[in-house]
Parts: structure tokens; sequence; C-alpha cells
């Protein structure tokens, strides 16, 4: 067990935002004194969190050297457990989002018992393959489609999960993992692993637009995930009713198949179906959406970046944020500096999203609320 302070959180924020940091250095980034900059990072190496760097540096190459302190990739680890319609990915990352060990697997069968009967034995495996301390491993964060209820231990499950309706996320999954489970859908996961290590490093407020076969997303603002009132901010796809063409990946299936194309898994379409009739269509017809979206999020959140990703073939997700990164496309009146539209590069991972989870809860300074636990009984 470690208890993370404000403060301790602070610190492991700054070094993995910008890399080893001199103490001095620290110190005047926090705002706090000498004194207690030396107790917290003091703290932090006993508990094995954060390292001194083997070399000492000076700072800008004048001036006595200085010893930078760094994360310790080891003083932590996590275990993400995401999967959507077509496989399960599970992964063991340490403390700088270094995936240590994967297992991926495609999905036939949808149900619960069947996910969970490749879930568990997978998390065992790549805990043995990751060859880690497991006294410091935080717990397991898990991923997948869907929405919020009232009741913030169900979620509402895309049409492939609807048999999950009366699985209780907090009280189903833990006693299957033995340790702590920490859950958030698929979208929220995606920004919590862009915010740390992808296009949301060094951004205070950005929205990741989310494309799979349903669009979801997710609002960070001053660095922390923005949940809503019920769990919901950044769900877009309610802005497209499903009983309407959409921008969502199940629509393309529908769509291509109903011109003859049989489509079993979005990573089937490639770009040779990009001059079907079918696809042309859908493409045009989905970037308007988008740029509509695009817009009311620019307009009503004012982020520093939209991040498009998901698992729509990689190709289309460009085809989007190629015709939405301008000025003009954003709207004619937008007479302020649009949000800049960005390419995920975290899409092929979302496993690590998954595994972001509890370490967000446990080292972000926004999410202080106590003491931090490590490991479990």
């Amino acid at each position: 067990m470690i208890n993370l302070g404000y403060n301790e959180r602070r610190v492991i924020e700054m070094l993995r935002r910008q890399g080893g940091l001199s103490r001095s250095e620290l110190a005047r980034e926090l705002e706090v004194s000498a004194p207690t900059l030396t107790r917290l990072t003091c703290s932090l190496i006993d508990n094995g969190l954060i390292l001194e760097e083997a070399e000492p540096r000076a700072p800008n190459g004048r001036g006595k050297p200085q010893t930078a302190v760094k994360l310790n990739p080891d003083g932590l680890f996590t275990v993400g457990v995401y999967f959507n319609p077509d496989d399960i990915r599970v992964c063991v990352a340490d403390l700088e989002g270094h995936i240590r060990a994967e297992h991926i697997q495609e999905l036939h069968d949808h149900s619960f018992n069947h996910i969970m009967g490749l879930a568990v034995p997978s998390v065992r495996k790549v805990i043995k393959k990751a060859g880690i301390d497991k006294d410091r491993l935080l717990g397991c964060g898990l991923s997948f489609p869907g929405h919020f209820s009232r009741n913030p231990g169900h979620v509402f499950q895309i049409p492939q999960f609807a048999g999950w309706h009366d699985v209780d996320v907090n009280a189903d999954f833990e006693p299957l993992f033995g340790m702590p489970v920490f859950h958030e859908n698929d979208g929220k996961a995606a920004i919590l692993s862009e915010l740390y290590y992808g296009a949301g490093r060094n951004l205070r407020n950005f929205v990741m637009i989310w494309l799979t076969y349903g669009i979801g997303g997710a609002v960070v603002v001053q660095r922390q995930l923005y949940r809503g009132t019920n769990g919901n901010a950044g769900e877009f796809g309610g802005l497209f009713p499903k009983s309407h063409p959409r921008p969502s990946g199940q629509d393309l299936c529908n769509l291509l198949t109903n011109s003859g194309v049989q489509i079993r898994r979005l990573r089937e379409i490639d770009e040779s179906y990009r001059e079907h009739p079918g696809m042309r269509e859908w493409l045009d017809r989905a970037t308007d959406q988008l740029r509509s979206l695009s817009l009311t999020v620019a307009r009503t959140l004012d982020p520093g970046a939209i991040v498009f990703g998901g698992s729509l073939p990689d190709w289309i997700i460009r085809h989007f944020v190629q015709h939405l990164g301008s000025l003009e496309i954003l709207g004619e009146d937008f007479h302020v500096e649009p949000p800049e539209i960005r390419l995920s590069d975290m899409s092929d991972n979302p496993h690590l999203g998954a595994a972001t989870i509890p370490l967000y809860r446990a080292t972000t300074p926004s999410y202080y609320s106590g003491r931090a636990l490590k490991g479990w009984s």
C-alpha cells in the first residue's frame, strides 16, 4: 500500500508530460519550495515510483550539474482488457505506458461467459509473460463499447453485447480477475491513453471522437476526464439516431451489404473499396456529418484539438482528418483559431487505454480523494 498525496501526483504528472527534470526545475514548475520538493521526491523514490538519472546534467550546459529525476517504468504496472465485436485485447503496461506483454484474439461468440472465459486466462498469461513484480500491480482496467445508465454499475450495450444487460460492472468483474477492476467505456479509455501518451500529452483541453461500429468519444477539461452528470459526456453517437444514416462503422457495413458487398468485419474494408459507389456515397455523407459535429464541439467546448480515432480502417479516419482540418470547413464565421484536427496514433492499442484507467485513478492530481492503493490481498 502507498499513500500518494496531491503534490506527489503532481510530480508524477509533470514527469510523465516532460520527462526527466531536475529538482529545481520541478520546484519551479510546481511552485513549491525546495524543501517541499525534496520531501516529495524522496517519498516517491522510496516507493520506487521515480528514479534519479544515472548521469548528472548541467542546466543549459552552464553552472553546477544537477541530477534529474524521472519516472521509474517498473514502479507500477496495470492490466488492460479491451474488447469489441471483432476481438479481445489484453496487455500489461508499465508506468510509462509501454506494453510489456499482450494477447489478441478474435471473437466469434459475444456472450459474457465466453468473453470472460477468454479474458481471465489471458490476463494470467500476460502477467506471467511480462515477468513483473505482482506487488507493483495496481489493478485491471476494463473497456468495451457502451454508455452508462443511471446506475453507474450498469452499462447499456451495443447490439452485439445486448445479452449483457444484467451484468453489474462493479460486482461481476473483480471476483473474476482477483484484483481491483476499474471500468470506462472504450471512448473514455481511449482518451486517457491520448492524455498520457498520445496527441493530448501537452494539451489541457481536447476532445476525442471515437469511431468504431458505433460513435463514441470523450472530453478532457484541464487535464482531467470530464464524465458529466451520468458518466456520458462525449457520447456523440446520440446526435445521430440509429434510425437514420449515421457516420458509424455499422452503418457503413449495412450500406455495403445492401449494395451486394458482404462485409463481416470493419478491417475487411481496405482501400480497394475507396472507389465503390456505396463507399463514396458514405464517405461524402459521413464527412458532412462529422464536420457538423466538429463545429458543434468547437463552438461549445473550445478545445485545443479534436482527435479522431477508433477501429474504423485507418484510411477512412485519415480521410476525415484531411477533410476537416481547416478553418473554412469549421465554419465561415469562426473568427478565432479553430481546434487542431488530429489523427490518433493510439487506435491500434485500445487495450493500453484500458490499462491507463487504474493509473489515472491512482496518480492523476485531479482524481485525488485520499489514499491510492497498490496491490491487493
